[in-house]
């Protein structure tokens, strides 16, 4: 028996409603922890060869924990008076007296040169549980509203950012939820203009969600590193691939209900087509997202397991569930456009997918020349492509720790709002450290020795914003100059030499990765496609999507978001992303393509497939590019940028690419583009001999064009769709 008919039986599909009714029971409670179960610590975006990472779990070693700096910021914008500065000194003798949950050794209050602004410095405990830190912010909070009205107090330093991160990833969960519910669900009854309809699919992405949240929450437990950022990206992927599953097989199952009266054997037609292409899809997106895990950086390598397991599991729900479902609620819900026996012809029907496919086969060179003119204009963004991206950049909304950092970068050296940490292990190489970091041309000031438990930290002021590029560069310099002076005993840390460790091992795992998911999905084009030259040519129009939106997406943060960066990660997602889903709406066109061509030629099958798929990949792609752009709303610019380019990309290939570039590719090359393979003029397969006559090869019973009688009494039915082009997709050997 088929596997994919399973869910198509009358009474399997209750036991596939039931089986996810069990999951949905079993996982649901794990599934509302899953927040709590995103680390976001500097530790998950570090390898464990990172130097600032030893220095931080030496720091760890030494003092309990690593240890952030914090700073209360007061400010009188005319100057500091008595009321003020005793104010200053009062909340200073507070912290001393009742320390703030998390808070390490005593405050020490600062009265700055320009005589407007104080400060409280601190040191906080890095990571005690989300609730602490929020207990701890709240309590400086209390105490930031007891200064005199004339004062602006914020928090700021490594503290104060890590509470306003922690706040947003806090928010971003809920509202990227609930957001793309929201879009999924106006798009659903857009395309289906059912008020019942759409509710199916909906309702099994939302169990396929729960279900990856709840093992997103088990696999955390057991050690995986699950960040918020790869969080959302499992949650857009779910809806979003998931929701374009839907299409494909909703469509199939509506184009099968016409020409059968049972159901169950319409839904376990439609799978037996649809299915092998979703589940060749689907294997590309999870097998590209699996080379993650080779990447050094922590939080890089844990993405590509969870999102591969949402995927996985939004295949497996809308394979089972989904036809379950529309089994169990019948033809009715379609209504009002209710598929009815009958109802459809073998011809091609002539529409705007047909007229698209008759221009493109009489102008296939302009059309390719057009297309790539324009991926080359566009591509034009990489050649000023922006620096790093500054985490005082990172919020879209007004944040305390920018605005407390901003007010201390007017009173202080630019440096001394992120001082560089450095921890040594000998203690007779104190000394020999100390002199050499007061002799760096880079630094400018050094702290006291902080002794700890078999290590010492001393803090060093560089003369750069510490989060700038000239920071980061100063962290190389000033990190050879002391392993001249202390042989490897002495090692930086603090959030510059992150930022520089986290862009250094980000740009070695770009090197390794991308070429590897290149190369893994051409053997799975391969493998399905049975041709050389066809996954060729796709990787070259993949690639070279991929140059073109991130070089729009390099200017569009530059001109229209006005960005001081781009996040180091950003380009490693955004290839794994548009390589995979690039390829994903590939491989709907190019197996029905094939499959057609079997039958009618190259050409013919080239346009033919067009014209069936054309509908509902591109409603496939506006979905999953929509999802993407809920995630570029979040209030992280990383996760704007992410989204945004994939986005773009996204409706890129499914516009452009898949609608024009490919097909024009393949009426250019006829059947050429499918060597070794070839196909003779009735269209059959035709095996490369070195002589003697072709061979037919058989063709399967399964693709073998089975006549329809038409009744006598009745003339064609012209070719009926009540949504235009969405209701043909899938693995049909045959026109109806």
């Amino acid at each position: 028996m088929n596997l994919f008919r399973l869910p198509a039986g009358r009474r399997t599909k209750w036991l596939f409603l039931a089986g996810w009714t069990a999951i949905l029971l079993l996982l649901g409670s794990s599934a509302l922890e899953f927040n709590d179960a995103q680390n976001n610590k500097d530790a998950n975006y570090l390898p464990q060869s990172a130097e600032s990472l030893k220095a931080i779990h030496l720091e760890e070693k030494a003092f309990g924990d690593e240890l952030l700096t914090g700073l209360l910021v007061y400010q009188n914008e005319n100057k500091l008076t008595r009321a003020d500065k005793a104010a200053v000194l009062a909340a200073t003798a507070q912290l001393t007296k009742q320390p703030v949950e998390g808070q390490y050794g005593k405050p020490v209050p600062l009265f700055l040169p320009d005589r407007k602004t104080a400060a409280i410095y601190f040191q906080m405990r890095a990571y005690g549980s989300k609730e602490t830190l929020f207990d701890a912010a709240e309590r400086l909070d209390d105490i930031a509203a007891q200064a005199p009205p004339d004062m602006t107090v914020n928090l700021t330093g490594q503290a104060g950012f890590f509470n306003d991160q922690a706040e947003i990833f806090d928010t971003i969960d809920g509202n990227l939820l609930i957001g793309t519910v929201l879009l999924i669900s106006l798009l659903l009854l857009l395309i289906y203009r059912s008020p019942f309809l759409w509710l199916l699919p909906l309702t099994t992405v939302g169990f396929a969600e729960i279900t990856s949240r709840g093992l997103g929450t088990e696999l955390a437990d057991r050690g995986a590193t699950i960040t918020s950022q790869s969080a959302a990206l499992m949650t857009v992927l779910v809806f979003g691939v998931g929701t374009d599953y839907a299409l494909l097989i909703i469509a199939r199952y509506r184009d099968e209900l016409r020409h059968r009266d049972d159901p169950h054997e319409a839904m376990a037609e439609a799978l037996m087509r649809s299915g092998p292409t979703i589940l060749a899809s689907a294997a590309t997106v999870i097998a590209a997202l699996l080379c993650l895990m080779l990447a050094d950086v922590n939080a890089t390598s844990g993405a590509g397991p969870i999102g591969a397991m949402g995927i996985a599991i939004a295949m497996l729900s809308m394979l089972t569930l989904l036809p379950a479902l529309l089994l169990i609620f019948g033809r009715p819900v379609f209504w009002p456009f209710v598929p009815h026996t009958g109802t459809s012809t073998e011809e091609v029907p002539v529409n705007f997918w047909s007229r698209l496919a008759d221009l493109i086969s009489r102008k296939p060179g302009m059309v390719t020349l057009v297309v790539f003119s324009l991926m080359a204009v566009m591509a034009l963004g990489l050649l000023n492509r922006p620096g790093g991206l500054d985490i005082t950049n990172s919020f879209h909304k007004p944040v305390e720790s920018v605005a407390g950092m901003k007010v201390l970068e007017k009173a202080l050296p630019p440096g001394a709002t992120g001082p560089m940490t450095v921890l040594v292990s000998d203690p007779r190489q104190i000394g020999r450290v100390t002199r050499a970091l007061k002799r760096s041309g880079d630094v400018a000031s050094v702290s006291a020795p902080q002794p700890g438990r078999g290590a010492v930290r001393i803090e060093a002021t560089l003369k750069y914003s510490p989060y700038s590029d000239g920071a980061i560069d100063a962290v190389d310099r000033v990190r050879d100059q002391l392993m001249q002076v202390s042989g490897g005993t002495a090692l930086v840390s603090g959030a510059t030499a992150v930022e520089s460790d986290s862009r250094h091992f980000a740009a070695k795992d770009n090197k390794l990765i991308m070429p590897l998911v290149l190369l893994v999905v051409f053997l799975i084009l391969l493998v399905l496609l049975r041709s050389l030259v066809a996954p060729l040519l796709l990787m070259i129009t993949v690639v070279a999507s991929f140059l073109a939106v991130m070089g729009a997406s390099y200017w569009a943060f530059d001109n229209l978001f006005g960005y001081s960066g781009v996040d180091e990660y950003v380009p490693i997602f955004v290839f794994i992303f548009l390589v995979a889903l690039g390829v994903d709406y590939n491989i709907f066109l190019m197996a029905r393509v094939r499959e057609e061509a079997a039958k009618f030629g190259a050409r013919e099958g080239m346009r033919r497939g067009l014209i069936v798929t054309g509908g509902v990949i591109t409603s496939a792609g506006v979905v999953l590019a929509g999802t993407f752009f809920v995630m570029a709303a979040m209030p992280m610019t990383v996760l704007t940028e992410i989204g945004f380019s994939i986005a773009i990309g996204v409706l890129f290939d499914a516009l452009i690419v898949r609608t024009l570039m490919v097909p024009a590719l393949g009426f250019m090359l006829g059947e050429k583009m499918w060597w070794p393979a070839h196909f003779d003029q009735a269209g059959k397969v035709a095996p490369q001999v070195a002589a003697g006559p072709p061979q037919q090869i058989a063709v399967p019973a399964e693709q073998q064009v089975v006549p329809q009688a038409t009744p006598a009494t009745a003339p064609p039915a012209p070719f009926e769709t009540p949504l235009p082009d969405w209701t043909r997709i899938g693995g049909s050997s045959r026109y109806r």
